[in-house]
């Protein structure tokens, strides 16, 4: 069996969003959100939709009610039932990050993961969102974790890029250099 590709859902799914209701964009990727958080919460859903032993019509029926009780509007909720058809919904975490970038590319947004040893004041994290626009050249929404492994300071993750401006790191790097002036 090949590997599940997310991308092709995501950009039918931003394709429609856009030529139809493009003002709810930014609702899509909240209610693709709250659908990943229910079937997180509630493994059961997410074996009831793809076991053979229950009904299409009876699938259908669940997925409506949980989609009510989200709150999940159109084209979301069409959308919810075509993944649920296509035995996919196991794959709406890659679906829903897969969206969340095209979105972010549409507006000139990146996403970064900080981690950071302590937890920060606004004012630090407003600086270090402000420093990784600066460089990136690109509009930055920072995602801020704890990790206190990382001793003092913080890493951020952009893309495939890392700044690590952590203690830690500092470590690894001086290791580095001994090692390497070691064997010169």
């Amino acid at each position: 069996m090949g590997r599940f590709r997310a991308a092709p859902y995501a950009k039918a799914l931003h394709e429609v969003v856009l030529s139809s209701v493009p003002e709810r964009e930014e609702g899509v990727t909240s209610d693709l959100e709250r659908l990943c958080q229910a079937f997180a919460a509630v493994p059961d859903l997410h074996r009831v939709l793809v076991t053979p032993v229950v009904a299409p019509d009876v699938k259908a029926a669940i997925l409506d009610e949980v989609l009510d009780e989200l709150g999940i509007e159109e084209p979301t909720r069409r959308f919810g039932h075509v993944v649920q058809r296509h035995y996919r919904t196991g794959h709406l975490d890659e679906i829903l990050r897969a969206y969340r970038n095209l979105v972010d590319r549409r507006h000139g947004r990146i996403r970064a993961r900080v981690e950071m040893a302590a937890p920060a004041e606004e004012s630090e994290r407003r600086a270090i969102v402000e420093a990784l626009s600066r460089v990136t050249e690109s509009a930055v929404f920072a995602e801020f974790e704890q990790a206190p492994e990382l001793l003092a300071g913080f890493r951020a993750t952009v893309g495939s890029r890392v700044f690590d401006g952590s203690l830690v790191g500092q470590l690894e790097q001086l290791r580095r250099r001994i090692t390497s002036e070691q064997f010169q």
